[in-house]
């Protein structure tokens, strides 16, 4: 019995001296107010609950700066819109651990020289890289797209046009389609591997999806055992040396994988680099299905869509000197007003993303208006842009989505005008402008040779649990159906800028 008790008591002692060592904490002067919480996870539960709302509250109560922790991480909040720059340009304020740390709690790996290997592998999807990206892309989606309009019910296969329209769940449509086309322009074609296709990684990577925020907080994968069996169907890849024989694989895959093995980094370090970038590719098959449910859902938003894309092929066609598809150049399809500000919007109402740093060193940060506070060495800084982003003074009816919000639109915070009303990407991205380019490509073809429609009925909605994902899941998934338009006059992606 006194043995019981003496290791009951030390059990007790250590907690508590763990307690004061790694999770409470005394505000120095001139720090952000410190969030109050539960002794254990903080403010977890009340983030996880409903992110933007929590945030909301905390900014009434504490101002534009203030402090949470999630587990054993404290976390500065800048909420004003305005101090972006200037959170972005703290040299003191370092992605590298973040990233380090999503690499080892998420995807399970190490890159070394990471620095270096990011700045050479983003440039192969940007300037001539981008074009070339784009050119594969367009070619595996036109592949995508002549594979669902052909539709097998018991052994009758029929061609989706006329009368027979085909029927599909609107994330598995995307997923047939775009994130299909995704697929293959990253890791190109090859010899068929069971589990080494869209569909079976789409549907591993949505349930490993589901627990990233718990993953990159430092909690083992292990605890989770829906999350380790996709992952370990994830990483059933081809070897290396075999992905870089694969056909129409990408410049940034072949780059980074030739990096790695140079840095002799393990087979499975290179398999996590591959799901990081497919990751991220991932939100922008998340962002095509937001995109495409907003233009179904409201009539308005359709009908301005479908004849900026028809007025486009239209014009087209006037001056087209030869028959066959019509050259479409980026420049043509990148600079739709209406397109892109219903993407605008759709990042808007849908992205979840934390712009998060690690604080290197103690730091007096100041802000726009002026304001100081003292940052701790180890702690984290962010901005969370969703609470911007439904700031009902930065955007009139914040909840409601509208079309054309974004057209030849300035928006204002405290009667100032903002230099970045839209922050739906890290600052750091380096492949932002592509996902975009290949969400507008995808979205005006489309447009152009598909009728596609809601079932009767059927709605959805951002499933706020999953604040801290780049773009938020739909509660549901719904049904839509989809046909190929009669008479349409097909695109082709034109890889050249036009005189």
């Amino acid at each position: 019995m006194v043995a019981v008790t003496v290791y009951l008591a030390a059990i007790a002692i250590g907690l508590t001296v763990a307690f004061f060592k790694f999770i409470y904490r005394r505000r120095r002067p001139n720090e952000p107010e410190i969030v109050p919480g539960n002794l254990l996870w903080g403010n977890g539960a009340e983030f996880a609950e409903h992110a933007v709302n929590f945030l909301h509250r905390c900014q009434k109560k504490f101002g534009d700066i203030f402090t949470i922790r999630l587990l054993n991480q404290y976390i500065t909040l800048v909420l004003d819109p305005h101090s972006y720059e200037n959170l972005a340009r703290e040299k003191v304020f370092d992605f590298d651990p973040i990233q380090r740390q999503v690499n080892h709690n998420v995807f399970n790996f190490e890159l070394i020289d990471a620095r270096k290997m990011l700045s050479e592998a983003g440039k192969k999807v940007n300037g001539r890289f981008l074009t070339t990206g784009m050119r594969n892309f367009a070619d595996n989606l036109k592949n995508a797209f002549a594979k669902v309009s052909t539709v097998d019910e018991n052994g009758n296969i029929y061609q989706t046009i006329g009368d027979n329209w085909g029927q599909d769940g609107l994330r598995d449509l995307t997923s047939k389609t775009l994130f299909s086309a995704l697929f293959y322009t990253i890791f190109g074609q090859g010899d068929a591997i069971e589990t080494f296709e869209p569909q079976t990684f789409y549907k591993n990577f949505d349930s490993f999806h589901k627990y990233f925020n718990y993953l990159w907080l430092g909690l083992p994968v292990k605890l989770f055992p829906k999350a380790t069996a996709a992952l370990n169907v994830l990483s059933q890849q081809p070897t290396s040396d075999e992905m870089l024989k694969r056909p129409g694989v990408s410049d940034y895959i072949k780059f980074s994988t030739e990096f790695m093995k140079a840095n002799n980094q393990s087979e499975q370090d290179i398999v996590g680099h591959n799901l990081v970038f497919l990751h991220v590719n991932y939100n922008t098959f998340r962002l095509a299905f937001w995109v495409l449910y907003h233009i179904l859902d409201d009539r308005a938003t359709f009908m301005a869509l479908h004849k900026e894309v028809q007025d486009l092929v239209e014009r087209k066609t006037e001056t087209a000197t030869e028959n066959g598809p019509l050259g479409i150049s980026i420049e043509e399809f990148d600079k739709l007003p209406i397109l892109d500000s219903i993407i605008r919007e759709t990042l808007r109402v849908t992205s979840g993303v934390f712009m998060v740093r690690y604080i290197t060193q103690d730091v007096e940060f100041e802000m726009d208006n002026g304001d100081k506070a003292l940052m701790r060495e180890g702690d984290r800084v962010a901005m969370y842009p969703p609470a911007i982003h439904k700031d009902p003074e930065i955007f009139e009816d914040p909840e409601i989505f509208k079309h054309d919000r974004f057209v030849d639109a300035k928006f204002y915070k405290n009667g100032k005008e903002l230099k970045n009303p839209l922050v739906a990407f890290g600052s750091l991205c380096p492949g932002k402008k592509y996902s975009l380019l290949q969400t507008k490509w995808f979205l005006v073809n489309l447009m152009n040779s598909f009728d596609v429609r809601l079932v009767e009925g059927q709605k959805t909605e951002c499933d706020v649990n999953y604040y801290g994902h780049e773009i938020l899941p739909p509660t549901n998934d719904v049904q839509v159906q989809y046909r190929l338009k009669e008479k349409f006059q097909e695109l082709d992606f034109l890889a050249r800028r036009q005189c």
